[in-house]
């Protein structure tokens, strides 16, 4: 059995833990604010990340980009990670430099997958791993700034699975 530290394959324990407990709270008070992707009752409640960026606006992303709070996932986001021509998967090319608040949430939550789903360059360079994971984190405060509403459902507890 892996180890933890295995497990993390170089990356820091407490960036990590912190990156999955805040994104799963944002996630779970998302869903609480009704932003999500499908409002048909029975079906499954995922974020809707549209929803999202309507209630924030384009003025978030002029607010992060000033407030220099997510220089390298603005300038260098991360990549798509697609199925290649012979059924495999790949990244794609590097996206061009984010400048809208719809391109920031979709890098944002990239992250957020690529980093849960395991899907990083190997090598791997964990100085861009860890300023992604840092500058995610940065974008989801400032949602929660933004959106006091959803802040509010961030700080309740959450329900048992």
């Amino acid at each position: 059995m892996l180890t933890t530290e295995q497990l993390l394959n170089g990356l820091p324990p407490d960036l990590t833990l912190r990156f999955f407990a805040k994104f799963a709270r944002m996630e779970f008070a998302l869903k609480q604010r009704r932003l999500l992707r499908f409002t048909a009752e029975g079906e499954v409640a995922q974020i809707g990340q549209p929803s999202l960026v309507v209630r924030l606006g384009a003025e978030f992303f002029a607010a992060v980009h000033s407030a220099q709070m997510a220089e390298t996932l603005i300038a260098i986001p991360p990549k798509h990670f697609l199925v290649g021509g012979n059924g495999g998967v790949e990244f794609g090319a590097q996206p061009a430099a984010i400048e809208t608040t719809s391109d920031l949430i979709g890098a944002t939550w990239r992250v957020r997958n690529n980093l849960f789903h395991g899907n990083k360059l190997f090598p791997a360079n964990r100085e861009r791993d860890e300023g992604l994971m840092t500058d995610a984190l940065a974008v989801l405060d400032m949602i929660l700034q933004a959106l006091p509403d959803v802040s509010s459902a961030f700080q309740e507890p959450q329900q048992y699975f």
